[in-house]
């Protein structure tokens, strides 16, 4: 993306063929993939503490630390109309691209859940349903934990998202809004350290002319998954935060509001919402 390293240009400065360099990208991929296990993975007890304490020193609510972990989409474009079923791919900023789900925790960007290969710009509540966190609820939360996301989320008892409209237009529920916002801008941050590193997935260069195509598109992003979390444990959430500031964060943009269903599941969230409100005002506000 923007940096001319096609695979003509690496074949001739190592003296191969394009076909060994497409050979030994394929086969350090598998390498890659082999540590996933290692890099992505559910937290400890120990490590997920540090989150949890983050998340109430930023918020100064004890109640809040139970929500230790931020999700978000993004679009990562293809440099060019799939082959296969094209129109499928089309998204709402006039481009073709693939939607990445993203769980990351905030204190180091890492990212811990994800999901990818959904066409267009799926909406984030139904992108959100292929997650290990919706999925299996009781084994990656524990207790009362929860995550928090945008108002694009459908609001879940282990999913607490910001107000839509009009419930956003009550006092109470501005305030909580912007504090959560500031709370998961670090989700923003996480996929600025993602795709400035990785300047492939602002641009995927990768023929989707069949399934196996999209599967390879697919590990592409995987693979830059991995290796992210891979070097923040190599070279600290320093570098990361490095990368993220490169990222002009505009490219991302909010997903639209519309289309959410307010009941994937039996039951949701409204109750737990309200009490995390009542406190967060009761604890900065007494006076509203």
């Amino acid at each position: 993306y923007g940096n001319g390293a096609s695979v003509l240009d690496v074949a001739r400065m190592a003296g191969v063929s394009e076909g060994s360099v497409e050979a030994f990208t394929e086969r350090c991929f598998i390498t890659i993939e082999s540590l996933h296990g290692r890099f992505v993975h559910w937290l400890t007890d120990a490590v997920k503490e540090i989150e949890k304490n983050w998340v109430e020193r930023h918020s100064g609510c004890k109640g809040w630390q139970d929500g230790w972990v931020l999700f978000d989409g993004t679009i990562v474009p293809l440099f060019q109309k799939p082959g296969l079923n094209g129109d499928a791919y089309y998204t709402r900023k006039s481009n073709y691209g693939l939607n990445a789900q993203i769980g990351s925790v905030p204190s180091n960007l890492r990212i811990v859940d994800y999901s990818h290969g959904m066409t267009r710009s799926a909406h984030n509540a139904y992108a959100f349903e292929n997650t290990a966190a919706f999925r299996f609820p009781d084994w990656f939360f524990q207790g009362n934990e929860f995550a928090w996301g945008d108002s694009a989320y459908t609001l879940l008892p282990r999913m607490i998202p910001v107000h839509k409209k009009p419930a956003n237009l009550v006092r109470k529920n501005a305030i909580f809004d912007h504090t959560v916002a500031a709370i998961c801008v670090r989700s923003e941050h996480t996929m600025g350290a993602l795709k400035g590193r990785w300047q492939a997935l602002r641009g995927l260069h990768v023929l989707i002319n069949s399934n196996n195509n999209h599967i390879n598109a697919c590990q592409w992003i995987m693979v830059c998954i991995i290796l992210h979390n891979l070097l923040i444990d190599t070279e600290g959430p320093g570098k990361a935060e490095e990368f993220a500031a490169t990222y002009d964060m505009s490219e991302e943009g909010n997903q639209e509001e519309g289309g959410v269903l307010d009941s994937v599941l039996s039951g949701d969230g409204t109750e737990r919402r309200k009490m995390l409100v009542d406190e967060y005002i009761q604890t900065h506000y007494m006076s509203i």
